[in-house]
């Protein structure tokens, strides 16, 4: 994790000193994460669903998770290919849907997040989930 705050007030040029980090089992490929500010979603092959929040930067704190596949790694050609490869947040509700490519379909409800709304925090309401059809007026460039 990064602090970009000093760059952005001009303090700096360069950030280079993380202020934390955190780490999934790599083995597993924790991959596709969905950020809806604090938490970050995000699926892993053999772990499933991940939820981290990171309202303190300095301290990620793993909130939530199941794990959608308990059978063993796969030992043909890719030991990792089993379990969850998909995850999409959906703002308007917080339905948080997980596809596993050996138990199927997961929808998922997390207890005190019940949607997201971007612009209450000063972002965009974006979400590969929703919101397709309707038209962006603001340039890429000012997201």
């Amino acid at each position: 994790m990064f602090d970009l705050q000093p760059a952005l007030e001009g303090e700096v040029t360069n950030i280079r000193s993380p202020i934390s980090a955190f780490t999934a089992p790599w083995e597993h490929l924790f991959h596709n994460p969905e950020v809806r500010w604090p938490f970050v979603f995000a699926s892993g092959y053999l772990d499933g669903l991940q939820i981290y929040n990171l309202m303190d930067p300095a301290d990620p704190q793993l909130v939530g998770y199941y794990d959608t596949y308990l059978g063993p790694p796969n030992t043909e050609r890719y030991p990792m290919f089993n379990g969850a490869f998909g995850i999409d947040v959906r703002n308007e509700d917080g339905l948080i849907v997980v596809s596993d490519m050996s138990t199927g379909l997961w929808t998922f409800r997390m207890d005190g997040f019940g949607g997201w709304n971007g612009e209450l925090w000063g972002l965009p309401d974006i979400s590969s989930a929703q919101k397709w059809d309707t038209p962006v007026t603001a340039p890429m460039g000012s997201w």
